[in-house]
């Protein structure tokens, strides 16, 4: 063990080779407290309006909560399709279609970013509308939306960049470059804040400063580190149109997976509202319940990214039986998560929520949320973890559809026709329809995965078995 923590800043890890037990939770460490950074972005945002502006204007911010994930899953979905293939590239040990996948999958990510940042910020009003943002919170709701969507290029070349640099072995550059970031955007919150009494418009300010300062950070690693497999070079910026459509052919798959995964949220978030119109108590504990729960995630996505990273390194490198490792050793870190995320959830509701909120009711409030997600969340783990294998073996379509039908179809009809009847307009009711839909996505991908593995391990072995010695 002593020898896998010693090589934790070791950038070029072998996901073919080794102990791949300790290998996969040590590459997902650093993803996970990747993801754990990004988080404290919202938290120190929400918590330096609280304080330093007024309740209001943590309602704003907590308002753009659910849309503003919508768009990171999409993207950041879409860019694990940049992901698998170069990691497939890498184990087949060919740094020619590499190359094309890095440099097409940074020029896709600059482009996109650009025009989705444009478009959001004309529309920043009518997505708001959409959701159903209360008045007294819009207009300042609006202005950290279009500020945030300036930012949007920075978070788009981020996320690719990383993706790049963890599909190489590299899941700490990431990590230390959102480290950095995070330390600048807390330092800003303060400044923008409190001194200079920006509002909404100050932390929103500082998150996309932040945000450029990780792209930056990890487009220099991918630039000048002369250890990973292979480097960006804007010579060499060119897209390739058949990499393009295979990256696209996971990455899109994956980023409607996200979409559908999140959408219903929207619905729920505004569904929350009608339980106790103008209540802000409740609405803020469900705001603080989410962010925690933020932080669960980060533990169980982790691990699955760290997954499929090394599943499809595994089918470059035709190794059958790293493949079926890595499932196994996957899914014990993953569910050792979850116990652990049951275990925080029971002892430490109160002082978690209290880092939020501090009044009665929005506690209680809190608590009924964090309890139904947190003692349920070995199936939201279990539903991704599956999906990650699937993603992880190019298969990326089946969980999206999953995704679709279980978690986006059946949450939306249950809000519309089962919430709105009196016996079921409770916020208990409104929560459990996440536990609800991980088992029927559950079962759905466990389903799938024992159709497809075993035909996709008997093709990597008549592949090995082809293979010259």
């Amino acid at each position: 063990m002593t020898n896998y923590l010693k090589k934790f800043f070791h950038q070029d890890t072998d996901m073919t080779e080794g102990n791949l037990f300790w290998k996969i939770i040590l590459f997902a460490l650093p993803i996970i407290l990747t993801q754990v950074m990004q988080l404290l972005y919202v938290t120190v945002d929400l918590t330096s309006v609280h304080y330093g502006d007024s309740a209001e204007s943590m309602g704003a911010i907590a308002s753009n909560t659910a849309l503003i994930n919508l768009i990171i899953v999409v993207f950041t979905g879409i860019s694990i399709g940049a992901n698998v293939i170069l990691s497939e590239a890498k184990g087949a040990r060919n740094p020619e279609k590499a190359e094309k996948v890095l440099h097409t999958s940074m020029i896709f990510a600059f482009i996109t970013g650009i025009i989705v940042g444009v478009v959001g910020f004309f529309i920043s009003d009518n997505l708001l509308e959409l959701m159903g943002t209360e008045e007294h919170y819009f207009a300042k709701a609006t202005l950290y939306l279009k500020i945030y969507f300036c930012g949007l290029p920075f978070l788009m070349i981020y996320n690719y960049s990383a993706q790049m640099l963890r599909a190489q072995g590299d899941s700490h550059s990431p990590f230390i470059a959102l480290f950095v970031a995070g330390l600048l955007n807390i330092g800003l919150d303060l400044i923008f804040v409190f001194p200079l009494h920006m509002g909404v418009a100050g932390v929103a300010l500082a998150t996309i400063i932040a945000e450029a300062i990780s792209a930056i950070i990890c487009m220099f690693v991918l630039i000048f580190d002369k250890k990973i497999y292979v480097r960006f070079s804007f010579k060499k910026l060119k897209i390739d149109f058949p990499v393009l459509k295979e990256v696209l052919r996971v990455g899109i798959p994956a980023g409607l997976q996200g979409f559908f995964f999140s959408l219903p949220n929207v619905f729920i978030q505004s569904s929350l509202y009608t339980i106790d119109p103008g209540n802000v108590n409740l609405e803020n504990g469900a705001t603080a319940s989410g962010n925690i729960e933020g932080y669960f995630h980060a533990i169980v996505d982790g691990i699955g990214v760290a997954t499929m990273t090394f599943i499809a390194a595994n089918v470059g490198a035709k190794k059958k039986d790293n493949i079926k490792k890595c499932i196994g050793y996957g899914l014990f870190w993953g569910l050792l998560g979850c116990g652990i995320i049951a275990l925080m959830t029971g002892l430490l509701y109160r002082p978690l929520l209290s880092l939020f909120v501090t009044n009665e009711e929005a506690i209680n409030a809190g608590r009924t949320r964090l309890f139904i997600m947190g003692f349920f969340y070995a199936l939201d783990f279990t539903m991704n973890f599956t999906a990650a294998v699937l993603r992880g073996l190019k298969r990326s379509t089946y969980p999206m559809m999953t995704t679709l039908l279980s978690c986006t179809v059946l949450r939306i009809v249950l809000i519309l026709t089962v919430f709105p009847l009196p016996e079921f307009h409770t916020i208990e009711w409104l929560y459990a329809l996440f536990p609800i839909t991980w088992i029927i996505a559950t079962i759905s991908n466990v389903v799938a995965m024992f159709i497809y593995l075993p035909k996709d391990l008997r093709r990597i072995e008549q592949l090995e078995n082809n293979v010259p010695r």
